[in-house]
């Protein structure tokens, strides 16, 4: 089952990058608008005793993040950027808690610090041409660089994801504040691409990972008897 709650992600992802390809802006906008719900199936498959704590957070994430990539096309001109940075930060928020609800390790000294370096990079190049934007950019820099550092700390899969992550938003603003740095055909492609991967990975690390609750309330194995253990 699980294998196959992944099937609508796939092929929704596929008909919205193609839509980006095709420039068919009506498909796109409504593949996009089902990305989130597709991924949100995937955890809504694992079966209620599976789940842990990380698991409502998680889902809460997505939804904002639906939130970030709906809302903005029925908001004024003006308040896009900020119905889609506003439904994104609070998928930030819900993803740190998720992350740190289940057993985490520790990402390595040289992933900590060229994910520092990138996130202040994207900062001194971003904030000065925010304007009024700048201490709301600031914040959301600062959500998304503890995402990536507490993904990575759920290993390759949560380290990657993390990268993505910051790939994808770091092209989001780098477009909107300056945008003659990222001026190259598919830009959209790339974001879209790179945020969905990123998503699904988020999505494989809670469905990887176990929660401190169920691993300390798990019985011992019995090796004094034969027969299948349970839980």
């Amino acid at each position: 089952m699980r294998l196959l709650s992944w099937i609508p992600v796939v092929v929704v992802t596929l008909a919205h990058l193609i839509a980006l390809v095709a420039d068919a802006t009506t498909a796109a906008a409504w593949t996009q608008a089902i990305l989130m719900p597709a991924l949100a199936v995937v955890l809504l498959t694992v079966p209620r005793d599976d789940r842990g704590p990380a698991w409502p957070w998680a889902l809460g994430a997505l939804a904002g993040s639906w939130v970030g990539d709906s809302l903005p096309r029925v908001m004024p001109e003006g308040a896009t950027f900020l119905a889609m940075v506003g439904g994104f930060a609070v998928a930030q928020v819900l993803w740190i808690v998720a992350f740190t609800r289940v057993e985490r390790g520790r990402p390595p000294m040289a992933w900590t610090l060229l994910l520092v370096v990138v996130a202040a990079a994207l900062l001194a190049v971003t904030v000065p041409s925010a304007g009024m934007l700048a201490p709301a950019v600031v914040v959301y820099g600062l959500l998304l660089l503890a995402v990536a550092y507490l993904a990575a700390s759920h290993g390759w899969v949560g380290g990657l994801g993390g990268a993505l992550f910051v790939l994808s938003d770091g092209l989001i603003a780098l477009g909107a504040f300056r945008p003659e740095l990222v001026d190259w055909p598919q830009r959209d492609l790339v974001v879209m691409a790179t945020y969905v991967a990123a998503q699904a990975l988020f999505v494989a690390v809670i469905l990887l990972t176990r929660s401190p609750d169920r691993t300390a309330g798990r019985p011992p194995l019995r090796r004094d008897r034969p027969g299948p253990v349970t839980r």
